[in-house]
């Protein structure tokens, strides 16, 4: 047999993809992977343009050519980055499947005689069992991460349930820390916004002074002075120290009065100078909370109050009411994802008194409705809940004898309802923290 017809038939024999193309992208020459592949014989073909038979992909096969063409140096394309360059198909091995064929494809130059490049070869690979077991194993490696994942969240789910159920046995623990914390704080803080008062009268006269000897010197008409003045007040930077100093004594003064504003809202928010059972003002109570929530609430809630006047007091532990308040405000501003509306209201209904927390939210659908006090139960994403804000808040609630009420409609917010008696449990000493109250 003869070298030539040894050459053609292995280039047909062979699993690879052969085409050569002229620099006007014309093929002249394609071995039996493209005939049967494409169902068209070289004959048929030949001197047809190759970017016009496959146009999906004539923009990326034209840069690819043109490479080799201006750049004389081979191009290649690969399977992870373009996946089904021509639209053959081939099967899966693992699962037998006809799929669209991954390919690798080099672009090799065809040298001429006077070593110029006016040919392109178009060698492609079936890499279709290549790619099978890469996504194959892609796949196992990304359940085992999930169930990793889904391990490590529930791990976390678990430690935070334990860290949450500490915090409620230990609040009691947490106001009296917060009194003693905020009794330190409020005498630094008295004492450095009484010297900012005194320091901004002091600076005023000080200021006043400096432009009493600036006119003084301006008077004397000496050159000497004037020009001593203007050199000390410009190595002294005296003009913008001038300006700053006021600006800065105020914005000192309001930091004070954040500061002191933030530690009596915390006061009043954890009731600490008496957490035991206790007459308490719900409505006093829930204002409080918003200001700990304003963080959450300020950049995405427009906050609607109807409150009725003359409501009595309630019988209850408030710093462990308003710890409801806040689960449920706080789960309201999540709810809306943009800017919403939060409505509060209170009433007196019979003998108890009624606190409701409406948003508008997405609502929440009726399955998930009669799971919501379930300890564990959330909807929010993985790491953003442990889902017992709400079954605390249940807790809390029956242990005051009271109960929570939920009306939702799907895209139409939710409401939640907190009724509390007046007169609070029958028999409170047997509940926790009721001790100085039997003593």
């Amino acid at each position: 047999m003869d070298l030539p017809r040894l050459h053609f038939q292995l280039n047909n024999r062979l699993p690879l993809g052969i085409c050569v193309l002229n620099a006007e992208y014309q093929v002249l020459y394609w071995n039996d992977f493209f005939s049967d592949r494409t169902g068209q014989s070289l004959a048929a073909i030949q001197g047809q343009n190759l970017l016009e038979m496959f146009p999906a992909q004539s923009r990326y096969l034209k840069k690819k050519i043109d490479s080799v063409l201006v750049l004389n140096n081979a191009s290649f394309s690969y399977w992870e980055h373009q996946p089904h360059v021509f639209p053959f198909s081939s099967s899966r091995p693992i699962t037998g499947e006809e799929t669209l064929m991954y390919q690798n494809i080099e672009f090799l130059p065809i040298e001429s005689e006077d070593s110029s490049v006016h040919n392109v070869c178009l060698v492609v690979q079936d890499v279709t069992e290549l790619a099978s077991y890469f996504q194959a194993e892609q796949l196992l490696s990304a359940k085992l991460e999930q169930e990793g994942a889904e391990l490590k969240a529930l791990n976390e789910k678990l430690s935070m349930a334990q860290s949450q159920l500490l915090q409620s046995e230990k609040m009691a623990a947490i106001g009296q820390l917060a009194a003693g914390v905020a009794h330190e704080i409020n005498n630094p803080i008295g004492f450095i916004s009484s010297n900012l008062q005194t320091l901004q009268d002091y600076a005023t006269r000080l200021l006043k002074l400096t432009e009493f000897y600036e006119k003084v010197v301006s008077k004397t008409g000496n050159d000497a002075y004037l020009a001593m003045q203007r050199d000390m007040q410009q190595r002294l930077q005296f003009g913008f120290v001038r300006q700053d100093l006021p600006d800065l004594l105020k914005e000192s003064i309001d930091g004070i009065d954040r500061v002191s504003e933030i530690v009596k809202n915390l006061k009043a928010f954890s009731h600490v100078d008496n957490a035991q059972w206790q007459p308490a003002d719900l409505v006093d109570g829930l204002e409080n909370t918003l200001k700990i929530a304003a963080n959450q609430l300020k950049y995405k809630v427009e906050i609607h109050r109807d409150y009725a006047e003359d409501l009595p007091q309630v019988y209850c532990q408030p710093n462990q009411i308003n710890q409801v308040f806040l689960n449920l405000l706080v789960n309201a501003a999540q709810a809306m994802e943009h800017k919403g509306h939060l409505y509060l209201r209170a009433w007196q209904q019979n003998k108890d008194v009624c606190i409701e927390v409406r948003d508008t939210g997405p609502g929440i659908s009726s399955e998930h409705m009669k799971r919501l006090f379930e300890p564990f139960f959330t909807t929010k994403p993985v790491g953003s809940g442990t889902g017992l804000g709400l079954s605390l808040s249940y807790s809390i609630v029956k242990k005051h004898h009271g109960e929570i009420q939920i009306h939702s409609t799907p895209g139409e917010g939710a409401s939640f309802v907190v009724i509390l008696p007046i007169t609070g449990p029958e028999k409170t000493a047997d509940l926790p923290g009721s001790e100085q109250l039997i003593s």
